[in-house]
């Protein structure tokens, strides 16, 4: 009779001869096999999970580069990624990750503590007015190839971005790029905008902070398969796989070696959280950034660290406010309507542990939020029905919602939600789509709604041009919808000083908020769990120093 050892063995045999999935082979995979599974009975389901566990754990030791045999603890980093991690290098359409953050520099670094600190910019400054952002050019650092950063360097990278379709290029087209002096770099907004620390570092704007070399730069599209940073490592192709693996090695010409704590860092993409959390238990990985709120208390009772990265909302994003495709949402009272109809605390308990409830714009802890808002949405079935009454729906009305099948805290909320809005007359037809999918149909204005859980992180001023201001807004703003209440506390926000920011913060919360763009259920935190790295604190964006963790002492 064959030992459960020995049948172990053969089934990680066979899947380390297996061919490598993409991470969009991946997700599909797991979906189908959800789906049997959810098909047998119960003792087949406990049995088939108790087996994919041991099979992830030992496949993770067994097939090669991701496990302790590739290093001790001290010299190597093995960090678990998500299932939505970037499967290509190209910068302009992904967002941040430690992919981009080993390998690249960016123009200002975020801090251990959560802050701002220079990186390839020296130092900065804004004018009096915020329309014009000065940078200096740090001098004596060089690309990963040999050659020289230069003020140059950093102009020539920041026209690449403005020249290219990318995923978020509505931050920086809009800017003059010059160079002033022979060390310095100007940049000119169209009107007064105070959240260029967020957008030129490794934070969550989308890399257009990341500067590239002349030869990136000469050959776009290797951008897609190589890195050309002057980060404090740089990508090993030979030591890694794509979707499934990234390795890294110390940069020999980084100017910092304080951040390069490592010989090797691994990133690997696990797509079950649960998995995630067992490699962590074994010691196959040190970091797990696959996360998942739920396993909060699972976490503490092993010891880990649990840190909260982004807080983020899950929402009802109404992208039609004109009543284009859905007329009843040109009408504000339907929006509110739909706002107080929602009873957030049963909808925070359905969706799992340390979820919490969020009725305005502005999560709670960051500027702008306002326990006492006059415009937050208690939940108030009566008043519900009132709005809608008074604005010529009594018997309510029909509407399409498209949900993210990929963001499994949307879609619980979203079918708690779903059923409450039945009760004031409000029939969702929920449309669940892929996350790629979900994306380009949004964009294409198929859809005047959409629940998401990553779209409202709560930090201002980060979230009024995100959000509302055009073209900043164009990703989550698909409509361009303006307003000139909007206007108004947007343009008092970018132009407070120190004293006046905390009020005119609240002052566009508190417009936002009544003006229901945004139906805001509950905020779910992300956390990291780790086991003896000290990876600090997050930026406002929710990110990391990643470059710079390290065991902590």
């Amino acid at each position: 009779m064959m030992t459960v050892k020995r049948w172990l063995d053969r089934m990680v045999e066979r899947e380390c001869a297996r061919p490598r999935m993409t991470v969009g082979e991946g997700s599909m995979q797991v979906l189908k096999q959800g789906r049997t599974i959810g098909k047998v009975r119960r003792g087949r389901r406990l049995a088939a999970g108790l087996i994919a566990v041991a099979l992830g754990v030992a496949a993770l030791t067994a097939c090669g580069s991701g496990g302790s045999s590739s290093g001790s603890a001290s010299d190597t980093l093995t960090v678990a990624l998500p299932i939505d991690s970037p499967t290509s290098f190209e910068l302009t359409q992904q967002c941040s990750s430690p992919m981009f953050q080993l390998a690249y520099e960016p123009l200002i670094r975020i801090t251990k503590d959560g802050g701002y600190e220079p990186g390839i910019a020296a130092s900065w400054q804004y004018s009096s007015d915020k329309t014009v952002f000065t940078m200096k050019i740090r001098g004596g650092v060089k690309f990963a190839d040999g050659t020289d950063v230069t003020r140059d360097s950093v102009l020539n990278t920041l026209n690449y971005y403005k020249s290219v379709p990318g995923l978020n290029d509505g931050y920086i087209k809009p800017w003059k790029i010059a160079a002033v002096d022979k060390d310095s770099i100007a940049i000119t907004s169209p009107a007064p905008f105070a959240g260029m620390e967020s957008i030129l570092s490794d934070s969550g704007n989308c890399n257009n902070g990341m500067i590239i070399s002349a030869a990136g730069l000469a050959n776009p599209d290797k951008l897609k398969t190589a890195t050309f940073g002057a980060g404090p490592y740089v990508y090993d192709a030979a030591q890694s796989q794509n979707g499934d693996h990234y390795t890294y090695t110390p940069n020999p010409l980084y100017y910092d070696k304080s951040r390069q704590n490592y010989k090797k860092i691994i990133l690997r993409v696990i797509a079950d959280q649960n998995t995630a959390m067992n490699a962590l238990a074994s010691g196959q990985i040190q970091v797990n950034m696959t996360g998942g709120a739920q396993l909060a208390d699972q976490a503490k009772s092993k010891g880990f660290d649990s840190t909260v990265g982004r807080v983020q909302a899950t929402a009802i994003m109404l992208w039609d406010r004109a009543g284009k495709l859905t007329p009843e949402l040109g009408d504000v009272r339907v929006r509110r309507a739909m706002a107080l109809a929602l009873d957030r605390d049963s909808i925070a308990k359905a969706v799992g542990t340390a979820i919490t409830t969020q009725d305005q714009f502005t999560g709670a802890g960051f500027p702008g939020h306002d326990d006492n808002l006059p415009s937050k949405y208690t939940y108030d079935v009566n008043q519900a029905k009132k709005l809608l009454a008074d604005a010529g729906y009594p018997d309510g009305f029909s509407m399409t919602l498209e949900v993210n099948s990929d963001d499994p805290d949307a879609t619980i909320a979203v079918n708690a939600a779903a059923a409450q809005l039945g009760k004031i007359g409000i029939k969702l037809d929920l449309k669940s789509l892929p996350n790629s999918s979900f994306f380009t149909d949004f964009a294409a204005k198929k859809f005047s709604a959409g629940a998401v859980s990553y779209g409202l992180y709560g930090t201002l001023p980060n979230e009024a041009y995100r959000l509302y201001k055009l073209p900043y807004s164009a990703v989550w703003n698909p409509f361009a919808s303006t307003d000139p209440d909007l206007d108004k506390a947007y343009d008092a926000l970018n132009a407070s000083t120190k004293d006046t920011f905390e009020a005119n913060a609240k002052q566009f919360n508190d417009t936002m908020t009544a003006k229901a763009w945004y139906v805001p259920i509950v905020a779910v935190p992300q956390f990291i769990y780790s086991k003896g790295i000290d990876v600090g604190k997050r930026d406002p964006m929710g990110q990391f120093a990643i470059s710079a963790w390290a065991a902590k002492k």
